[in-house]
This record gives structure tokens, sequence and C-alpha cells, in this order.
């Protein structure tokens, strides 16, 4: 079968190129023939199509330093992208994939692209990496950095009212016309076949604001797992892994960590409360913090491997984080909040403990319950380790993508 891959970055940005690039090697592994279709950019892996690919396109910069006259051009290449139409039709003529799997397009290629495939009578599967079809800021995040569902997948103007994207009226006005556009010529009603949700959690939006039940399954992400060596010993730390951002919780553990001297952590990730964070470390003698920056690969995996257990305290919708897949799959307990997708993947009291999202009281509870939990951390471990190997093995998850493709055909 020939698959077309189409995401707007090929290269590793998170944990959605993560999942592009590890169904695109099972699939090629199984003999299928993988063709991607991205924006060129200096860190993209090779490949042979790379001259399909649409031209380098950084819409933040552009729309800020070029005028109003390419200002608007950057903005219109935003909503719908003609020259992406152009290139992936180009690409198909070459290529005749079977089948059109989509994960993100926004911004870099625009949604209009979903109209080339129609076009050219693909069946479109669509990976749900994030909210945007519902919410212009990806995040159900208003400026404030609160959970906000104003826009409930039609009222897109909040976002420019709020100036929710980027905290800037220009910037939100943009991707609330962007949504609006979208929304107005059913870009996604009409050309997507299936929308593949990783958490429960949101299918369960998409069904509230109006996608059909039945168009929209349930598949978790995907991780390989013999990358992932199951551990239940540890090294005496705890970890978080992510970006240092308001929206993952950091900010809310690092000060919960002000009341546990007794628990070290390690902070894996950067972001723009680095600096802040580290400052407030260090004002209040707090050594039981530690920020070991970016981390990625072998090193990575070696730190959460002989970590006690992993906290993830999002104050926001996140989907399904992968940290907690990898956690798990190495045999780690989570301390999770109860947001988004996060409390579907722990097994309260079995392979972690929940907490209230944003709750710092909560938060230090659930860490002094899941330390009085010490004796039965092996245990816990065990029981993380074989749901992963269940819902996450890749070749459960090959079975389902492949009988998804052949049902669509």
């Amino acid at each position: 079968m020939k698959i077309l891959m189409v995401h707007k970055f090929y290269y590793i940005e998170g944990g959605a190129e993560r999942y592009y690039f590890n169904l695109s090697q099972l699939l090629q592994r199984q003999g299928h023939e993988v063709i991607p279709f991205a924006m060129q950019h200096p860190r993209n892996e090779e490949t042979p199509y790379r001259d399909f690919f649409v031209d380098y396109f950084e819409p933040d910069k552009e729309l800020k330093q070029l005028g109003i006259v390419n200002g608007l051009r950057a903005a219109a290449r935003v909503i719908y992208n003609r020259q992406a139409q152009e290139r992936i039709e180009a690409l198909i003529d070459q290529v005749r994939p079977d089948v059109a799997h989509v994960h993100g397009v926004y911004h870099h290629l625009s949604p209009a692209v979903l109209f080339s495939l129609k076009k050219k009578k693909l069946p479109v599967i669509f990976t749900l990496h994030e909210y945007k079809i519902l919410c212009p800021d990806y995040l159900f995040l208003d400026r404030h950095g609160r959970v906000c569902e104003k826009c409930a997948g039609k009222h897109f103007w909040h976002a420019a009212a709020d100036k929710c994207f980027r905290q800037s009226l220009p910037a939100s006005a943009l991707v609330s016309l962007e949504s609006y556009v979208h929304r107005w010529l059913q870009t996604y009603h009409r050309n997507v076949a299936l929308y593949l949700s990783p958490s429960q959690f949101l299918r369960q939006k998409m069904i509230q604001y109006g996608y059909p039940a039945e168009k929209v399954e349930w598949l978790p992400y995907s991780i390989p797992m013999d990358q992932y060596e199951p551990c239940y010993e540890n090294d005496g730390y705890c970890v978080y892994v992510g970006r240092l951002s308001h929206e993952k919780g950091i900010q809310e553990l690092v000060h919960a960590m002000k009341r546990l001297p007794h628990i070290r952590l390690k902070v894996i990730g950067t972001g723009r409360l680095g600096e802040p964070l580290q400052d407030f470390v260090h004002a209040n003698k707090m050594e039981n913090v530690e920020f070991a920056g970016y981390q990625s690969g072998a090193s990575l995996r070696e730190l959460v491997k002989r970590a006690m257990f992993v906290v993830v305290p999002s104050v926001v919708y996140d989907n399904s984080p992968l940290s907690i897949y990898e956690a798990l799959a190495h045999g780690k307990p989570v301390v999770g909040a109860t947001i988004g997708g996060i409390p579907e993947l722990i097994d309260e009291g079995q392979d972690g403990v929940l907490y209230t999202a944003g709750d710092e009281d909560s938060l230090v509870e659930a860490m002094e319950k899941m330390m009085a939990a010490q004796p039965r951390w092996p245990e816990m471990g065990l029981h993380g380790r074989n749901k992963a190997q269940t819902l996450f093995g890749p070749e459960a998850h090959l079975q389902r993508i492949l009988s998804i493709y052949n049902r669509l055909l």
C-alpha cells in the first residue's frame, strides 16, 4: 500500500512528529510505501520527495516584519495555501498513493490541502494531535492561561476579542478568521473521512461540538516499546519531562517542591519559564530541585528509567501526553493531574496517583501519597509496563491502522 503522510514538519519538533516518524517506520518495516509531504526546512530528514515540499515559511516572523502587503500575503498563505495545493497535487499525480494520512497542516500548509486530497479521490484519515479544529489557539486556553471553551467549535470571534493567540490582537484575529473560513467552507466536514483521536477526552470534545461520533475513533499513540527498558529500581529522584511553560504546570510543581524538601526532583526540558523558576529555586535555597536542561534519546530514557516516578502536572487539556506513555513503558508510576486525557492513562493506585489540576495542596498530597506507596512501586511499575504493551505496543497499533486504511479503501 502507498500512504501519503501529510504533516507540516518533517523533523522532530514535539510529540506529534515523534508519532509521525514512529508510524512511518512501522509501515515501512511491513513493506508499505510511505510518501511524506511537508514544508521545506533546514532540519528536515532526507527524502527523495523534498522538491515537492512547500517553501519554508515562518508565519510569526513574516506577519510581523514584512510590511502591510507582504503581511497580507503571509496571512492569505496561513488561511489558504495555494502553493501547498499545487505541490501536493503534483506529488499525488507522480506517486499515485492509495490513502492520505494527515497530521498537522495549520499555518504552514493550511487546511486547503484537504480539498486537494478530496479532488484526487484519496480517503483522508486525520489524526488529531491538538484541539485546533475546535479552538483557534489549539489548547482551549485564554490569554491568562486559564482553560476556556468560549469558541465551542464555532464562535471563533472570542479568540480575537480575548487576544488568545500569542496575546496579540492581529495574530488572534488572523487565526479566528482562518477558523471561520474553513468552517464556512466546511473544509473538515467535506474532506475528512475519519478522525483518529489519541484520547477519549478529545474524541468527546469533537462530538460535543458537532462532529459525528461515527467519524471520530479513539486510537492512542504508539511508541517503540523495545526502546524503553523497564526498570523497577531507582536512584532516589522523581522527574518532570516537558516544556517549561505555563500550560504544562511546571511552575505549580516547582513551587510545591518547596513544601517537599525530602523529595528530589529533576526537571528535564527548556522553555520561557526556565530562568524564572531557577531564580525561584535559588532564592528559596531549594536543594531538592535540579534543572537538567534539554535531553533526548538514550540520555532522556536513562534519566526516566532511573527515576522513582514521573510527574505530569498540566493545567490545560493535555491530549495524550507521550511522557506518560514513556513512563509506563519504563515501569515507572505517574503522578498526574486530572485534566484532559491524562486521567484515562493512569489507573489510580495501580500505576499512579491523580490529583486536582492546578491545586498545589492536592499536588503535595499526591506526591506524599506516592512516596508512601514506595513498597509497591515495583508492582505499580509492572502494571504500567503491561498496560503500555497492550495499549501502545507497535504491533497492535499497526494492525489497527492498516485495518482502518483498508476499511476506507
